[in-house]
């Protein structure tokens, strides 16, 4: 019953939010399908990110003797905030990403709708997330706060996308760089996130039969991460999609459209 309910407030509050967003590009607005099926698409990479983490699981035990979960808490808590969940979850997004703006390639006029189409895919996989992770009612309590946040890692992925469009038309900076910025800075921010709003410490205490000082220690410790995640990241996206909206028309002014002609009269003068 708790995750259909995280389900649906997902469903809402981002979908209103995303509703919002696409307002803001003006008059000239993605279509219907360009707004439906990332986030339809995006529903199919939380499987796939189970593939890649295995993969990256498998990988990461061969070299190193134990899997990303095991080890000292807090070393255990890095290595499956970057490898189990960062890695293989940016990269399902950003396959997924690709794989939408390449159906819509000829139709994409500018930055910001870049940002639309990776923000959707971050729509859809929340759906599925929240749905799957809000099993009690702690853990929809501890997910409500941030429920954006996959959302906002697919805004950047997919503004650093458009970026990359952008200097390739204009010939105005680095493309590579760009499309490496895609995937990392996004993997970045959803790691250090996870490290600390995920950390092991917090359960210290289960499957024992006496809480000690230095347990009980650890799991304060670890809800103090938790705080230190949750708390700047709610107040951040509060920030950020004030921000867009702001700045949206900035975004669309980096248009694909007749950028090619304007890179040709730069040639020739």
């Amino acid at each position: 019953m708790i995750s259909v309910i995280s389900f649906v407030l997902c469903l809402i509050i981002i979908g209103i939010l995303y509703r919002n967003m696409i307002a803001w590009e003006g008059d000239y607005r993605i279509s219907r399908g360009q707004a439906l099926l990332p986030v339809f698409l995006g529903l199919l990479s939380v499987p796939i990110s189970f593939i890649f983490a295995l993969i990256i699981g498998l990988c990461f035990r061969s070299v190193t003797g134990f899997a990303p979960s095991e080890g000292p808490a807090l070393l255990a808590s890095f290595n499956h905030a970057l490898f189990s969940a960062a890695m293989s979850e940016e990269l399902a997004k950003l396959l997924v990403t690709l794989i939408v703006l390449c159906i819509f390639r000829k139709k994409m006029r500018n930055v910001y709708e870049y940002m639309l189409i990776a923000g959707a895919v971050g729509f859809g996989f929340t759906l599925i997330e929240d749905f799957v992770y809000s099993a009690g009612l702690s853990g929809l309590v501890m997910r409500l706060p941030n429920i954006t946040l996959h959302t906002m890692l697919g805004l950047a992925m997919g503004r650093h996308l458009g970026l990359a469009r952008y200097n390739k038309v204009t010939g105005s900076g680095s493309v590579i760089k760009e499309y490496l910025l895609a995937y990392f800075v996004p993997v970045l921010c959803h790691a250090v996130f996870d490290f600390f709003a995920a950390n092991k410490l917090i359960h210290a205490g289960e499957n024992v039969e006496v809480e000690t000082a230095e347990i009980q220690r650890s799991i304060y410790i670890g809800v103090g991460m938790v705080l230190i995640a949750v708390i700047p990241v709610f107040i951040f996206q509060i920030y950020l999609f004030k921000r867009l909206k702001k700045n949206a028309s900035n975004l669309v002014a980096l248009s694909f459209t007749g950028a090619g002609s304007t890179k040709q009269e730069n040639t020739n003068a």
